[in-house]
């Protein structure tokens, strides 16, 4: 089970390189090829980080680096074939099972020892069991998101509506708009990933951290009364016709137009909301946490790790150390994760713009966590979870078989 400890981020915030035989040469400039595989390729990230590859160049004369940029959804894909085929130096990733996924068949490298090296075990601590595996680490967090509601203010008021603190006044606004021809939520599923979050959150709000993640760690049965709730309570607004029609036809950042242009109200999703529109449309936009639902639950969010590591079957590992101990220096990082509107995954960073102080709140008024769906459980369920969550957004009447199917996966998968 992979939770964040979100008291040391608070505290932190508050107060405010070896693999095996190889070791890091500080003081000799170092030649060399260096590829980087990523998915990070919106466009505020991928400038940041082509600056820093340039810098690190400039540093270490001789040294070539070369990025290669994937979109998200292609590149979960690819990085099954690249690290056995053709594996770079250095490959973006998630967190969590994800990364568990490849780091028990040998894909990464420990990287335990960096951490040490580097002095990065406190200002990192927080995010360590993310890229823990058996007590070692795999990967280096880059960055850290939260997720909620981000709404259209202008429609908002136009409307007569407030931010919801409540479900119940969550769904009064959502009845609200649609009378005024608004649609309450878009969503693209197309991906699959981003409807996963009305499952997490639903399922957060109603049955608690604990419970959750034992579904996750496949513990628990998709056919329990507990998560049939959640779908009942899923259905609710579904069958009301307060999401996006045909919502599956839509890729996640297809339907981030519509809440920019006011033809719907909310998108729950993350900040990437924001770096997909342009800038001066940033001030149109509010945020809201996923509202209340029950007192004892309440407090529980998601907040997701990314990270980088360094592929058993890369040529210059050597030289990926020395890349990933100057992208974790904190210009570096805050920077790379300012670009995707993002938080850098270490405690030392000051936070100087609103946006991030908000997410900041948001983590700090935590009072437990999850990352997300694909990251929390195996990969194999997560697929086929997505797969049955796009299909109950459009035929929740189908919500019973989905949940039988997803119960075999388990059994199958978990035995």
């Amino acid at each position: 089970m992979l939770r964040i400890d979100l008291r040391r981020v608070r505290s932190a915030i508050a107060i405010g390189a070896a693999l095996g035989g190889l070791a890091i040469a500080p003081a000799v400039a170092q030649t060399g090829q260096l590829t980087i595989n990523t998915d990070r390729s919106g466009a505020g990230q991928k400038a940041a980080m082509t600056k820093i590859a340039s810098d690190f160049e400039a540093k270490n004369p001789g040294t070539k680096v070369t990025i290669n940029f994937s979109d998200v959804e292609s590149y979960k894909t690819s990085i099954r074939n690249f690290l056995v085929t053709t594996p770079p130096d250095l490959a973006f990733w998630f967190t969590g099972a994800r990364m568990r996924a490849f780091s028990k068949r040998g894909a990464f490298e420990d990287i335990s020892k960096f951490y040490t090296d580097q002095n990065l075990k406190e200002v990192m601590a927080p995010f360590l069991p993310a890229v823990t595996d058996g007590g070692k680490q795999f990967m280096m967090p880059t960055n850290f998101t939260t997720w909620g509601f981000f709404y259209n203010k202008e429609v908002f008021e136009r409307v007569g509506v407030t931010p919801p603190k409540t479900w119940d006044e969550l769904m009064a606004a959502a009845a609200k708009l649609k009378a005024a021809g608004v649609i309450p939520f878009t969503i693209g599923t197309r991906d699959l990933w981003a409807n996963d979050l009305w499952f997490d959150y639903l399922d957060l709000r109603l049955n608690g951290l604990d419970f959750h993640m034992a579904l996750m760690d496949g513990k628990e049965s998709y056919t329990d009364e507990r998560v049939k709730k959640v779908f009942a309570t899923w259905q609710q607004p579904i069958e009301k016709g307060y999401f996006l029609e045909n919502a599956s036809s839509y890729g996640w950042q297809e339907a981030i137009p519509l809440l920019a242009q006011g033809k719907a109200a909310m998108y729950l999703l993350g900040p990437y909301v924001l770096t997909s529109l342009p800038a001066d449309v940033h001030g149109k936009i509010g945020f809201f946490p996923f509202p209340a639902m029950d007192a004892k639950n309440d407090g529980f969010e998601e907040v997701s790790i990314n990270g980088v590591g360094i592929p058993s079957g890369a040529k210059n590992k050597e030289l990926a150390l020395k890349f990933l101990a100057f992208l974790a220096q904190p210009d570096n990082l805050a920077a790379f994760a300012k670009a995707g509107a993002v938080l850098p995954a270490r405690t030392d960073v000051a936070l100087d713009d609103q946006f991030s102080q908000v997410q900041m709140k948001l983590v700090q008024a935590a009072k437990g966590s999850s990352q997300f769906y694909d990251r929390d459980t195996d990969p194999e369920m997560a697929q086929i979870g997505m797969k049955g969550f796009q299909e109950f957004l459009a035929n929740p009447q189908r919500g019973e078989a989905i949940l039988e199917r997803l119960e075999a996966a388990r059994k199958r998968i978990f035995k």
